[in-house]
């Protein structure tokens, strides 16, 4: 029997089969016959959105064809002799949102063979496949797109030949001869990872108002948000009473005797009366603040001078060593809890260097306090988590539940700050990012965290604010700029903390001790370990951004020489020669190759005694060669501690090092 060919479905068959269901999501599982098939019962990471696959865009005539090509996928594998013909990074399942995409390129494949009067897979032969590969080749898209729609194609005829009723789609000729020919040419950027770093002007204060946010205005706000519920919670609840008349009466008849603004509110761009505010602090009914509106016109005075909602909480909080809000404002108290999450998430992205999904993957408690050990000396903290980007089964198949990392993350004060604040924020056992605990304003069914199309607005929403609030306390000099390159996005933290590391600029960015604390963290035995998986954390892509960054500095120091300038120091004839003579590592961040980019990034940064690095906070360059070293006599390292950079060492070039920082910067 082959257990690979699986049996003819009927209509009423179940489009994920029981053993692969997620149970939380197993009521979303749709039959065969269904017009939509959801992927929500085979979807397991909280922050990936639930997608389906819907039918209506199939041409009629070859539904039934791809149907069944796409239920065998769901339900089935490829070959062990098919994978290894094909190298490692070909799997057997597709993730639950790739299957989707995979399935409308059928479909899109679909309709091109309709529209040349081809109805039926089986008269897809590779001369058919051969004219569709080039209209995907010079239909104007990126090579690596056009490169997964080719395998995704390969998939179809790999899989119509499992299935029960094969229709015999051939086979697709770059399967055969290779993929070049279908592919579009490279462009400039084509092939390389478009995730820059943020720039330094634009990440600095990013960084300084989230930190103040979790450290500084999180009590304010989180006392705030129970006392704005309860003021809405009053306003539904509240019944009338002789008191509840009395308190309305007293509250608005001093304010409107004297002209004063009157609590308001906004919405739509409408300014009104903030009735529900008013209700839950006098006590009264709704009724009886209607009454008491209409008598007198409160809506049509609350817009012509509107004034604030102030809440009973007091305020602790300080910027400037004052206190940053008067009062926090009915108004803004669910605004504030989102920009706390956001703020929170920004912390945690930055100055750990997790995946995006890996943070909105965090739950509740996964980052105890430590316990001191035999000898009262108390470790760092460890952020216990999952990761979904590199996990697989025993058969090297993606999981869509994750896996527990082998090893912790380490965590710095701030980080830990953070998190302790979202832990505020949502119930036990629950994620950190738990969309029921953040959706504030517009709740939705479901499970999982926030998803990271939403962080991305949120974060955008966070500058603006930020950037309102800094001219507001007259601190223009922490104005948010934009980023150079486009929006912030999620995916960019993680790069921008291997480079800020690797270069150390100065100025507001550096924030210097969270930088120093970050290298020592990851330099620890448990984040050692852990470092030497490139297929899990940041040091990767440290160690290319610091090979690229010691190469720059090499060329920068070659071109300053070259100009005239004038070196110094015991190593200043080893740096000039090494920067004249020595091996270049030019290597690029490309996504297909950055194994091979971090093998020659470690290989570079391991040719001990020929490496330049730039220390900016010192005005020096240090040619950094171990047994000379004065930062490494409390035991050997492979590259210099900067912020420990010790007067007289023997690997000390000075002369130029200002004016490298400077170009850096």
């Amino acid at each position: 029997m082959d257990r690979f060919r699986l049996p003819l479905p009927n209509p009423t068959t179940p489009v994920v089969p029981a053993r692969r269901i997620v149970a939380k999501h197993a009521h979303l599982n749709a039959r065969y016959k269904d017009p939509v098939w959801p992927m929500a019962p085979l979807t397991d990471n909280p922050s990936k959105s639930l997608e389906s696959i819907h039918w209506r865009n199939c041409p009629a005539a070859l539904d039934a064809e791809v149907r069944l090509v796409a239920w065998t996928m769901i339900n089935g594998e490829l070959r062990p002799t098919f994978l290894k013909d094909r190298g490692m990074r070909t799997r057997g399942r597709l993730s639950p949102g790739t299957t989707v995409q995979a399935v409308k390129e059928w479909m899109n494949l679909a309709s091109w063979l309709e529209g040349r009067g081809i109805f039926s897979l089986g008269e897809c032969d590779s001369t058919v496949l051969h004219e569709y590969g080039v209209h995907l080749r010079d239909g104007g898209n990126a090579r690596s797109q056009v490169e997964k729609w080719l395998g995704w194609l390969t998939r179809l005829w790999a899989f119509d030949q499992l299935s029960a009723r094969p229709s015999g789609v051939g086979r697709p000729p770059w399967d055969e001869v290779g993929a070049d020919d279908y592919l579009p040419q490279e462009t400039s950027s084509g092939g390389e990872n478009t995730t820059e770093p943020l720039s330094a002007a634009t990440m600095g204060p990013l960084l300084v108002w989230a930190m103040r946010m979790v450290d500084d205005f999180a009590d304010d706000i989180l006392a705030a948000w129970p006392e704005a519920n309860r003021l809405v919670s009053a306003s539904k609840s509240n019944r009338a009473s002789e008191q509840g008349q009395a308190a309305v009466e007293a509250y608005f008849g001093p304010l409107m005797a004297a002209g004063a603004p009157l609590p308001a509110t906004e919405h739509r761009g409408q300014r009104s009366l903030a009735r529900a505010y008013v209700i839950g602090m006098t006590g009264a009914s709704a009724g009886q603040v209607d009454r008491f509106n209409d008598r007198h016109g409160l809506t049509e005075m609350a817009a012509e001078r509107p004034g604030p909602c102030p809440l009973a909480v007091p305020v602790t909080g300080r910027i400037g060593g004052a206190p940053w809000r008067e009062a926090v404002d009915f108004n803004e108290a669910a605004s504030l809890m989102r920009h706390l999450g956001t703020a929170a998430f920004i912390v945690c992205a930055y100055l750990t260097g997790m995946r995006p999904e890996e943070v909105l993957g965090m739950s509740y408690g996964c980052c105890p306090d430590p316990e001191p050990d035999d000898d009262g000396n108390i470790g760092r903290h460890l952020i216990r988590s999952r990761e979904w980007k590199t996990a697989t089964d025993e058969d090297g198949n993606h999981l869509s539940a994750g896996a527990e990392r082998e090893v912790p993350w380490v965590a710095i004060t701030p980080v830990v700050n953070a998190i302790r604040v979202l832990e505020r924020m949502v119930p036990a056992g629950h994620l950190l990012f738990d969309h029921l605990a953040h959706d504030l304003r517009f709740p939705r069914p479901g499970t999982g965290s926030l998803k990271l199309s939403a962080i991305r607005k949120r974060i955008e929403d966070f500058v603006a604010w930020a950037n309102k609030e800094a001219e507001a306390q007259g601190r223009p000099v922490e104005v948010i700029p934009p980023d150079p390159l486009g929006n912030i996005g999620t995916a960019r933290f993680r790069r921008s903390l291997a480079w800020h590391i690797a270069r150390r600029p100065g100025g507001l960015v550096a924030l210097a001790i969270q930088y120093g604390h970050m290298r020592t963290a990851l330099n620890t035995d448990v984040s050692g370990g852990y470092g030497t998986r490139s297929r899990g954390g940041i040091h990767d892509v440290m160690a290319l951004e610091t090979a690229l960054a010691t190469a720059e500095t090499a060329a920068e120091l070659h071109e300053t020489f070259e100009a005239g300038g004038g070196v110094s120091g015991p190593s200043a004839r080893r740096a000039l020669l090494e920067a004249a003579t020595g091996p270049r590592f030019e290597g690029r961040e490309v996504t297909r190759n950055f194994a091979r980019q971090y093998r020659a990034a470690c290989q570079h940064l391991a040719r001990d005694g020929a490496v330049l690095y730039d220390n900016p906070h010192a005005l020096l360059l240090c040619l950094y060669k171990q047994d000379r070293a004065l930062c490494a006599r409390d035991g050997a390292r492979d590259a210099p501690t900067l912020d420990a950079c010790v007067p007289g060492c023997g690997n000390i070039v000075r002369g130029v090092s200002e004016s490298l920082s400077q170009s850096q910067e």
